[in-house]
């Protein structure tokens, strides 16, 4: 034991550990915080559109979403001779998506206008036109258009948009 004691009194004193790795670790976590704040404030500016989009916000961009479901009303089917030398033929089903009740009444009671507007837009088109997905994209934009015409709406639009449920050209 007198030994031990005289070889522990040769070697250089353990030196105690002061600390400085708790340090060390606060300043990492510190920093690995504020990392993680930075990037979780860019992506969320970046979502909501406030980074690129010049200031607007999403929710502001895009009109408020209603809680009143749509008002869709079915027109009665539509079979039109297409215009040009195939005698082809045209049979078509619509709904339209309406801004509300009252415009589905308004709709029923322009209901002799409306088709006669829609049956002079359609017999007006060739196969042509309808053959490709714009042609039949132009078209509901212009029935849309005629409707809302044909129920003397003048500014106002009942009618918000036109969807197709059948789309049967026939060549003969």
């Amino acid at each position: 034991m007198a030994e031990d004691k005289k070889l522990d009194k040769g070697a250089p004193p353990e030196e105690k550990p002061r600390g400085g790795g708790n340090k060390m670790m606060m300043v990492v976590v510190l920093l690995l915080v504020v990392l993680i704040g930075g990037v979780g404030g860019v992506g969320y500016l970046f979502i909501s559109g406030h980074l690129f989009g010049g200031g607007q916000s999403q929710a502001a961009a895009q009109p408020k979403k209603s809680d009143v479901p749509p008002v869709f009303s079915k027109l009665d089917t539509f079979v039109v001779n297409l215009s040009g030398q195939t005698g082809a033929l045209l049979q078509v089903d619509m709904q339209c998506e309406l801004s509300d009740a009252d415009a589905q009444k308004r709709l029923t009671d322009y209901m002799p206008k409306v088709r006669s507007a829609v049956i002079l837009l359609l017999s007006a088109k060739t196969v042509e036109e309808l053959g490709t997905p714009e042609g039949k994209l132009k078209l509901k934009n212009q029935v849309k258009q005629v409707i809302n015409g044909a129920m003397d709406s003048g500014g106002d639009e009942p009618v918000k948009s036109v969807l197709f449920t059948s789309f049967i050209i026939q060549n003969s």
